[in-house]
């Protein structure tokens, strides 16, 4: 497992937004990258579900047609329809399409958050208003509690990647 450096808190702030930016980064990047997983495990829970049923479709409409199947091939064929009923299951039960949405809805709320914090640490006059702290500081808070959890594997993994200075599609 990954040992997270010493906290030291913000001395001034320009440390506090930069903190901010990078821990804004860095829940942008998990959470898209979280989405990445789950809909590829959509895709293949998906695609799974579609050749079982496909293939005890094709063996039921089959056996209409020929002589009785060997009681081993009756097995198969239900056993195969048993893993499509489940896979389909599973599927619908473990909800990865919507669960990728909300990861995809965080990660670009949070990258909404970092461009924000990014044109107040540039200098951007109109982004430090009055009290562009505290109203910076109850988006994160709003944020940290609406959006689903990222598992702290994903979180490393993620991490890893950023530090490595590898160009990232979702960068901007």
């Amino acid at each position: 497992m990954t040992t997270l450096p010493a906290y030291e808190p913000p001395v001034d702030e320009n440390e506090l937004l930069l903190k901010w930016l990078r821990r804004a980064r860095e829940s942008q990047m998990s959470h898209y990258d979280m989405a990445d997983l789950l809909s590829a495990r959509e895709r293949r829970m998906g695609w799974l579900a579609t050749v079982l049923t496909a293939f005890v479709g094709t063996a039921v409409f089959a056996s209409l047609s020929l002589p009785p199947a060997s009681i081993e091939m009756r097995i198969f064929v239900g056993l195969v329809s048993v893993a499509a009923t489940l896979s389909a299951a599973l599927h619908v039960f473990l909800r990865y399409a919507e669960r990728a949405e909300k990861h995809r809805a965080a990660g670009a709320r949070y990258g909404a958050v970092r461009r924000r914090l990014e044109a107040v640490f540039a200098g951007d006059a109109d982004a430090r208003d009055g009290h562009y702290l505290s109203t910076i500081r109850t988006e994160l808070d709003r944020l940290a509690e609406d959006s689903p959890n990222v598992p702290p594997r994903v979180f490393y993994r993620t991490q890893r990647m950023l530090f490595a200075d590898k160009p990232r599609r979702r960068d901007a």
